[in-house]
């Protein structure tokens, strides 16, 4: 994929990841359960699904850099990327802490916050994969 390509699809992704959250995990078990007691565990598999997701996406990214290192016998990129996995790890629980608390105890503040972590999970699964080659592809040079 291009440079421009790149930017063009970062654009895109920023444009819809900054829309509002409503559109979000939560209003997704809404529509899919028939009681407010069954959102709950609809929200705890969505997290597990998007945990697993951008687990996957990690992975192949740190596989890439990891060949591309070695390649270039320039290190940096995989403590990198384990450094902005870490800082990602803290801003969702602080984030979402926050989304929590938003709601007072009893209104869904549980339900928002796990909906929060799973748009964020979502969310760095998709930028994740921005950064890993699609299959067959050139690994990108420096």
């Amino acid at each position: 994929m291009s440079r421009a390509a790149v930017w063009l699809v970062l654009a895109v992704v920023t444009a819809l990841l900054s829309g509002r959250a409503a559109a979000g995990a939560l209003e997704e078990c809404y529509r899919r359960v028939q009681t407010r007691l069954e959102v709950t565990p609809c929200l705890n598999a969505a997290k597990k699904a998007a945990t697993d997701a951008m687990l996957e996406e990690f992975l192949a990214v740190n596989q890439s850099l990891d060949q591309l290192e070695a390649a270039t016998g320039r290190g940096g990129k995989v403590a990198a990327l384990k450094q902005s996995q870490r800082d990602f790890e803290r801003y969702l629980q602080s984030h979402c802490q926050v989304v929590q608390r938003a709601f007072d105890s009893g209104t869904g503040a549980g339900q928002a916050q796990l909906a929060c972590e799973v748009d964020l999970l979502r969310q760095r699964a998709v930028l994740l994969g921005l950064l890993a080659p699609m299959p067959g592809e050139a690994k990108p040079k420096e």
